[in-house]
Order: structure tokens, then sequence, then C-alpha cells
């Protein structure tokens, strides 16, 4: 995009942000990664103590490195999961309302209206997402001692890992139910991240399984290959090899987006 197109974009973008702010599962999202934050107060506050088992001080630093990481790549798929449920009818509730129309009667590309739209959803997310996991990592460094980096890598992936989710969720949206989108959003998010998981612990996996490993958005893979260092454990696949795969699920999700999107009866009523 270049000149006016490049212009209408960022204009359409900044009213899906406004859109997203006023909607209340927007509020729900703040509500849910304040409370979140919070927890991860109570709960990284455990290990500033010492922990002493029949007079002798125990070294726990294996153990609060596996703690920051459960904990740091659960956080980090719930942001995932809620960028695509923010995303998940942020297009298609302008199907509804009839707003895409009266946007698209301008001179307006309907890729562009549509990635204006996943921006909005997606900055939302972002900010929400960056508080979150931000604060965590503040509270592993200065309680567990762990290092920022894995943290800040692991954020990267949960960023990709968001534009193809919401991009994802945005297409299918507009053949599927909101119920249903949002179920297949959370679903969807925790069976990859299992089953990158599994297949990198080396576990046999079905045939379903292993597609979803292989050729799947890498959701799990990225984190765990991130954080894996707060444990002193090395997984075997590498890292180079998986951010490839997750910059290229968002490329492609936010294109077949837009294809869908061209392809589709705008005069209908939303599903």
């Amino acid at each position: 995009m270049s000149g006016r197109p490049l212009a209408q974009f960022f204009a359409l973008a900044a009213e899906a942000v406004r859109d997203a702010v006023r909607r209340r599962i927007a509020v729900a999202l703040a509500a849910l990664s304040l409370l979140s934050l919070v927890g991860v107060d109570s709960c990284t506050s455990c290990g500033a103590g010492t922990f002493v088992v029949d007079g002798q001080p125990v070294d726990v630093t294996r153990l609060l490195g596996w703690t920051g990481m459960v904990l740091y790549g659960l956080l980090a798929l719930w942001t995932v999961a809620l960028a695509g449920a923010l995303a998940s009818d942020h297009l298609e509730q302008t199907l509804a309302d009839g707003s895409a129309l009266l946007a698209l009667a301008r001179p307006v590309g309907r890729g562009t209206f549509a990635l204006a739209r996943l921006a909005g959803a997606l900055a939302v997310s972002f900010g929400t997402g960056a508080v979150l996991l931000a604060g965590t990592a503040l509270f592993l460094r200065t309680r567990y001692a762990l290092p920022l980096g894995p943290a800040a890598f692991a954020a990267a992936s949960a960023a990709l890992s968001a534009v193809a989710v919401g991009a994802l969720a945005m297409t299918a949206s507009l053949v599927l139910p909101r119920l249903a989108t949002i179920a297949l959003v959370f679903v969807g998010v925790a069976g990859i991240a299992f089953a990158n998981v599994a297949g990198l612990a080396g576990a046999e996996l079905s045939p379903l399984w292993s597609a979803l490993h292989r050729f799947g958005p890498p959701i799990g893979s990225g984190l765990a290959l991130a954080v894996s260092s707060w444990t002193g454990r090395e997984l075997p696949a590498p890292p180079a090899l998986v951010l490839a795969r997750l910059a290229l699920w968002a490329t492609f999700a936010p294109a077949l987006l837009t294809v869908v999107f061209r392809r589709i009866d705008l005069g209908r009523a939303g599903p």
C-alpha cells in the first residue's frame, strides 16, 4: 500500500481501534489482564523466600525456572487466544450493522478495509498483552532472577502468533457464527500448543496431532523454545526455523483474510 490507500488504511485502523475500545469484550480483556497480573504478583512472591528441608537450604533455581516457564508460557497463550477472540467478529460486525457498506461506498479497497479492522483489533490486544507480559517478565526477573532475553523472544513469538490467530479467526467469522468462531479460537490455540509441546518432548503423536505440530502455526513451539532456557534444557528444534514458520503464518493468514473478504457477498446478513 502506498499514497492514498496507505492513508485510508491508517484512518480506518484508527476507527477500528476506537470501535474495539468501546466494545465490552475489550473492557473484559483489560480487566482479565489486570487480574492476571495481580495473580502473577501473588504467585511469584512465593519464590522470594528461602526453602529449608530438614535444616538444609534447598537450591530451588531449577524449580523457579520451570515455574517461570510454565507461568509465562500460559499467559502468552492466553494473550494469543484473547487476540483471536477480539478479532473474531471485529470485521463481521461491520457487515451486520452495514458500516462496511458505507465505508466501501467510498473508493476504499476491500483488502484495505479488512486489514484495517484486523489492525484495530490487534492494537488493543497488543496493548493489554504487552502490559501483562512485561509485568510478568519484570516479576520473574526481580524475584526469580530469570533473564529477560527469553521473555522478549517469547513475547515476539506471541505477537506473531496473535497476528496469525487473529487473522484466521476474522476469516472464520465470515462463514461461522460468533460463538463457534470464539470456541474454535480457544480450542485451536490450546490444541496446537499441546501438539507442539508434546512433539518437542518426543511424544508419539497421532496423524492429526502430528500434522498440527508440523504444519500448523507453531504457537507453542515458539514459546517453549524461548523460555526453556530458564530451565537449562535445550529443545530439539532450531529457533530460527520456528520463527520463520511463525512469520510465514503471520503473512499468510492476513492474505487469506483479504482473499476471502473480497469474495463474499457484502449484502448478506451476518452469520
